[in-house]
């Protein structure tokens, strides 16, 4: 036991030591936290209007096409999603209900003269900046169609309403993305560890004594997890001083923040035992991971990103970690954090395990 602890005493003293591991890991997540929260914080949301046609009519598909047909919204259909929960979530600032028979109601207030009782929903949330842009806009659109088919007639009626239960602004957004890449250090610090000692040759000299691998395995990631959440302490100060955001901390972070880090640990330590030499390693673990910080829905939603790049940040871990810290602590979709951490322990328990199976004392 007194080899275990020694190891981890040294490996701490040994990272604080090394000024350039302790900017990287806890220094560069601030800079990227205040670099994106200055930069897009008090800039509005990319105008996507998402709408379920529950009519199918021609009359409702040329609604949509007048609506699509002005260039100021990026209409993107919701058939099979829950629009409610999504705008509740923060992950949309507004959605368009077409209801059923809307055409027949339509047609039938035309022919009668009568008013109309097919009216839409749009439903938005009042604390997204883009969102009364796109209430605007559907206003101006329903208008229009009306005046083209009846001067004087208010064919199509707008019902809208402010039906999100939680604002969330950027730097709520941004603060879960902030902290899945501090825990996506671990992959670093794993590689990095294991590449040098190995090349200083202290593996060799570990090997002829009774400390195994697996006591080795085991202090280090208590360090990694350690180094991990003391990362994690000065984003969660500097948005609450800076930003005032209150994240929940609750038993899900916790258990994402460890099952993230034994995921990336475990990647960590299968490049390392396959890696030549610590600067292959390293590189290729960056050329990895500082692609995955931008396309993983840490700095903007997934659903706004091109076609292509949404299929990589599907297969990207990443993306599930910053997926169930955003639900566990600022959202409150605890459902969808579950399932987020159902993904990200799986990912770790196998990774991990692998990892474990593969390191090797020996040198080649």
């Amino acid at each position: 036991m007194s080899g275990f602890t020694s190891d981890i005493k040294y490996t701490l003293k040994s990272f604080f030591r090394n000024k350039r591991i302790v900017f990287w890991t806890l220094f560069f997540p601030i800079v990227l936290f205040l670099l994106f929260g200055y930069i897009f914080g008090s800039q509005s949301d990319s105008i996507n209007l998402y709408y379920q046609d529950n009519d199918g009519s021609q009359m409702s598909n040329s609604f949509i096409q007048s609506l699509n047909s002005t260039g100021a919204v990026n209409l993107k259909s919701g058939s099979d999603m829950d629009l409610s929960q999504m705008l509740k979530d923060g992950k949309i600032s507004a959605y368009l209900i077409i209801p059923s028979e809307f055409g027949q109601n339509v047609l039938t207030a035309q022919h009668t003269n009568s008013s109309s009782s097919s009216g839409i929903q749009i439903y938005y949330d009042k604390s997204k900046s883009s969102s009364m842009a796109v209430v605007s806009i559907v206003h101006q659109v329903t208008d229009s169609f009306n005046m083209k088919m009846s001067n004087t007639q208010q064919l199509i009626t707008v019902d809208s309403e402010n039906a999100a239960t939680k604002g969330m602004n950027y730097f709520d957004f941004l603060l879960p993305g902030i902290l899945a890449i501090c825990i996506m250090s671990a992959i670093n610090m794993a590689v990095g560890g294991i590449t040098h000692l190995r090349d200083i040759g202290l593996f060799r000299k570990l090997s002829t004594t009774p400390f195994t691998s697996m006591q080795w395995i085991g202090a280090k990631i208590i360090v990694w997890t350690t180094i991990v959440v003391l990362s994690l302490v000065l984003p969660l100060v500097l948005s609450w001083l800076a930003f005032g955001t209150h994240p929940n901390i609750n038993l899900i972070t916790v258990l994402l923040v460890i099952a993230g880090t034994a995921m990336f640990a475990g990647l960590g330590i299968i490049f390392a035992n396959y890696a030549k030499d610590s600067e292959s390693a390293v590189t290729a673990v960056m050329a990895i991971t500082f692609p995955l910080m931008f396309i993983s829905g840490t700095f903007i939603p997934v659903e706004n990103m091109p076609w292509f790049l949404q299929y990589i940040a599907n297969i990207s871990p990443l993306t599930y970690l910053s997926n169930g810290l955003r639900s566990s602590m600022i959202t409150g979709n605890y459902g969808d954090a579950v399932t987020n951490l159902a993904i990200v322990g799986v990912l770790g328990i196998v990774l991990f395990g692998i990892g474990v199976a593969v390191f090797n004392w020996k040198e080649d």
